[in-house]
């Protein structure tokens, strides 16, 4: 038998080849990141929580929405009359009811945003006797996270209500009836709201917010339209309130939004805000319709001075139309 002559030489190359490739190996794996003995998941990425309400309102509440930064944000509101004003304008020319239709009450105004925390608002409204002006400023302290580190989303709302309304009383003169305009101090035009909104997007089609609020007004007492005068209403100038609302997702394009706010220390001669709305959304715009039995439509008004009720077929339909403009580049705010 011929035995083959081995060729040590070659066999050595051979596994100082094979050596050193598994080094090489060893170094890449190092340099790897993703490389894992037990193929070990990665932590995620903790991204802030967008879209828990479609606009900045949920009803008449705020929301935990901001305006994108360069934006802004033009809004109309309409409030029609209350419903328990009957059919009156079918059977009188004098009246004019039909149900709340033929009675309307607006507010127009807009939000701009700063920057990605911080918008600011302005408004001018007319709501049965009173007109006025309104401004506010929003700000973000906490953005909701993703990873559950910020459970909680939470902002501030500080707001401002002046009411340039001239109230007129009638008296008899000499001649005939005369008009008298109330003279009325400026400090007691001026209403001041302070707002902590705490909130969280429990999944894609369910959120909430807790609003506690305070309401400084100018004075207690209400002007009533019909006498010509003012009247107690029972209720102090500060008064607490707690807002509470949601919004629970119906499809991509709408939502189903409820809210409500008890007033903490006294109504006197209001009523809590109880609001139902239904959010649509269309290209650029969002439609807001709701049922609510606030005609007021800032913070000042339909947080505390309700004149109607649910039980008694106060409440009134409405609605609030968004619609947003681009006005810096948003590359700008990168």
């Amino acid at each position: 038998m011929v035995m083959r002559k081995i060729n040590v030489n070659s066999w050595l190359r051979v596994v100082a080849i094979a050596l050193g490739s598994v080094a090489m190996n060893v170094v890449q794996a190092q340099d790897d990141t993703s490389f894992s003995l037990f193929d070990e998941p990665s932590a995620p990425v903790a991204e802030k929580v967008q879209y828990a309400f479609k606009t900045t309102k949920v009803v008449n509440l705020q929301s935990l929405e901001l305006i994108d930064p360069g934006v802004f944000d033009f809004k109309m509101s309409h409030r029609f009359g209350a419903m328990n004003g009957g059919a009156a304008a079918f059977n009188s020319e004098d009246a004019v009811n039909a149900f709340g239709f033929d009675v309307a009450t607006i507010r127009f105004g807009g939000e701009y945003g700063v920057n990605e925390n911080f918008m600011v608002g302005l408004g001018r409204y007319n709501v049965k006797s009173e007109k006025g002006v309104d401004a506010y400023v929003k700000y973000r302290l906490m953005h909701q996270t993703s990873d559950n580190k910020k459970p909680l989303s939470i902002l501030l709302l500080g707001a401002v209500d002046y009411k340039n309304t001239q109230y007129d009383r009638t008296i008899m003169g000499i001649a005939g009836p005369v008009t008298i305009t109330w003279g009325i101090p400026g400090k007691q035009r001026i209403s001041y709201v302070g707002q902590v909104i705490v909130g969280k997007k429990v999944n894609d089609d369910f959120s909430w917010i807790l609003s506690p609020t305070v309401v400084v007004s100018g004075m207690s007492d209400r002007y009533d339209a019909a006498s010509e005068s003012f009247v107690s209403s029972g209720t102090a100038k500060t008064q607490f309130a707690l807002g509470m609302g949601f919004r629970n997702k119906l499809s991509s394009r709408t939502s189903l939004n409820m809210e409500y706010i008890p007033i903490l220390n006294g109504n006197g001669d209001f009523y809590n805000s109880f609001s139902v709305g239904f959010d649509v959304e269309t290209g650029g715009h969002v439609f807001q319709f709701d049922f609510t039995n606030s005609v007021g439509m800032n913070e000042s008004m339909f947080i505390t001075r309700n004149t109607d009720r649910w039980g008694a077929a106060g409440v009134r339909l409405g609605f609030n139309l968004h619609r947003v403009f681009t006005v810096v580049d948003p590359s700008h705010f990168q």
